[in-house]
């Protein structure tokens, strides 16, 4: 199974997003935390889960999840060993 490794980056977006969401509902803050990172444990399973991020060298990935009607994406790097998560954003956002 590979390794499984967060950036800074990507812990702070979760971070971010928390704090977003729980201005307006600390419990739907608390679910999507608790699904993206259930989801993201399945990239250390499966790492070739995500599809081929666009416009980026073929070893990043990013990976939708579904969360109330919208949901998040995120971009990863599967080097064969290891999957580095970069960064989590809103399906709404552009760019990481």
């Amino acid at each position: 199974m590979p390794q499984l490794i967060w950036t800074p980056a990507a812990l702070l977006d979760v971070q971010q997003l928390y704090r977003f969401l729980a201005e307006k509902d600390l419990n739907s803050a608390k679910r999507a935390v608790a699904t993206i990172r259930n989801c993201i444990k399945i990239i250390a399973h499966q790492p070739h889960i995500g599809r081929p991020a666009k416009d980026m060298a073929p070893e990043f990935r990013e990976w939708p999840i579904d969360f109330g009607n919208s949901g998040y994406l995120v971009l990863y790097r599967f080097n064969g060993v290891t999957a580095v998560i970069l960064a989590i954003r809103h399906q709404s956002e552009t760019g990481y």
